[in-house]
């Protein structure tokens, strides 16, 4: 069954969410990030056809953090080529094939952000996977990434303080390369800065089967978008009051600077901005939005009816 939904229907309930929240005053702002004015919010919506929606401040930008493990899922799964195959590598092969069961270390940058780089090929070649990696995130969202230089200094001193490297061996956490590569790769791209303007295009190419609507190129093959979809559901937003999934329908990912983006597969994108966040590192006023924008629009990534904006 179709459901038609009017552009300007559309527009009318982004404004809405956006001045809902735009002085919601929830949340906190995260120490880790410098620079950061808590009034600020925006959010952007970008179609599968390139149009666009954008209310606030959407330019600004900010870090990636958690959101990195999304980029890396990326480029992996589209040199893999095969779902199953990029499940072995998340899960590690001999978690998957009947080995015993490793428990993540507790380090502070992301075992799981840090074995996704280390499968990237090629192995052994720092500066070929952070090529990979950073054109990657350059096609998917036509933008200009920067480095967080000071996040990045301050991210790898946690590492070396909290011996993430020794951690992860004495864990026996698998890895496919080199751990100080994978571990320094994987924390710089944490550092990286896009806007939100930039997520929503990113978002909307992933929704686009790799797709981009705005430079009108393939970025990956579109074979491999749901599983890319399938590890942000997985993997997404999970510390709320609620199942992130079962409120909103939305896969997502989100970031402790303050952005969060969405996917509804074959119909948009979604990102937002606002720095203050809740006790899981979530975008308050972002995932509120989003959470209200779903409800409105009476819409589910996961449901079976099928949407089109008019």
């Amino acid at each position: 069954m179709d459901r038609i939904i009017k552009f300007s229907e559309l527009q009318e309930h982004v404004q809405h969410v956006y001045e809902r929240f735009k002085d919601d005053p929830r949340g906190n702002l995260d120490s880790r990030i410098s620079g950061s004015d808590p009034s600020e919010f925006g959010i952007a919506v970008v179609l599968t056809d390139g149009r666009t929606i954008k209310y606030g401040q959407t330019d600004k930008q900010v870090a990636l953090t958690g959101m990195a493990k999304t980029v890396a899922a990326e480029v992996l799964a589209n040199q893999l080529n095969k779902p199953h195959d990029l499940a072995k590598k998340i899960k590690g092969s001999s978690c998957i094939s009947g080995g015993a069961k490793v428990h993540k270390p507790k380090v502070p940058t992301s075992p799981l952000g840090i074995r996704l780089v280390s499968a990237i090929e090629p192995t052994g070649d720092s500066d070929g996977k952070w090529d990979l990696m950073i054109d990657s995130l350059i096609n998917l969202t036509n933008g200009t990434p920067t480095l967080d230089v000071e996040l990045y200094k301050a991210l790898t001193a946690e590492n070396q303080e909290a011996n993430t490297e020794n951690t992860i061996a004495e864990a026996g956490y698998v890895l496919y390369d080199d751990a100080p590569i994978a571990i320094d790769l994987y924390t710089k791209l944490k550092a990286i800065k896009v806007s939100a303007s930039e997520l929503a295009t990113m978002a909307a190419t992933i929704a686009a089967d790799g797709y981009n609507p705005l430079t009108k190129e393939n970025v990956f093959d579109g074979a491999n978008a749901a599983s890319i979809v399938s590890f942000m559901a997985v993997h997404g937003p999970h510390h709320m009051s609620l199942p992130w999934l079962v409120r909103t329908g939305l896969p997502a990912q989100s970031s402790y600077a303050g952005s969060m983006f969405g996917v509804v597969p074959g119909v948009f994108g979604i990102a937002a901005y606002s720095p203050l966040v809740n006790d899981g590192g979530v975008s308050s006023r972002s995932a509120h939005a989003f959470a209200h924008l779903m409800k409105e629009l009476g819409i589910s990534a996961l449901g079976s009816e099928r949407v089109r904006i008019d």
